[in-house]
């Protein structure tokens, strides 16, 4: 980093350290909340932002497709041959890369309050009581021999 930017970085992250706590609890709020919502409103928005920021400085974003081909891949897979340009781009672009891959990951879990769980295996169950059991008579075997 710059040596003139560190006291300037160290002044805006003291100064916005309480709003930037907010934030990051808003947006992990909505996530939570409706994950495919915050991962198609993250795509469709990064690209319009990225459109917008590469717009004339990148001759492989001419339109609103390419940069929405940029914003998925950048997301999930990484795979794309557009490269941001610009400065705004490139902060556009580390901020996807950054936090897209834990939505996308998130995208088809249930909203929060509608998870789904799925009923417990009496089979299951039974396995894991015996097992439980057999690990009982263990440590009491274990206890008497250190007794005895």
């Amino acid at each position: 980093m710059d040596s003139q930017m560190a006291p300037v970085m160290d002044a805006g992250a003291t100064a916005l350290g309480p709003a930037m706590g907010a934030l990051k609890d808003r947006l992990r709020d909505a996530a939570a909340r409706d994950p495919m919502e915050s991962i198609l409103v993250t795509v469709l928005g990064g690209a319009i932002l990225f459109f917008y920021a590469e717009k004339g400085h990148n001759p492989k974003v001419t339109s609103y497709m390419d940069a929405l081909v940029y914003v998925s891949t950048s997301v999930s897979v990484g795979y794309a041959d557009i490269f941001p340009r610009t400065k705004a781009g490139k902060a556009i672009a580390s901020a996807l890369m950054t936090f897209g891959p834990a939505l996308a990951a998130a995208a088809l879990s249930p909203p929060a309050g509608q998870e789904r769980v799925a009923p417990a295996d009496p089979k299951l169950l039974e396995v894991q009581r015996l097992v439980c059991e057999k690990l009982d008579a263990i440590l009491g075997e274990l206890k008497s021999a250190k007794a005895g």
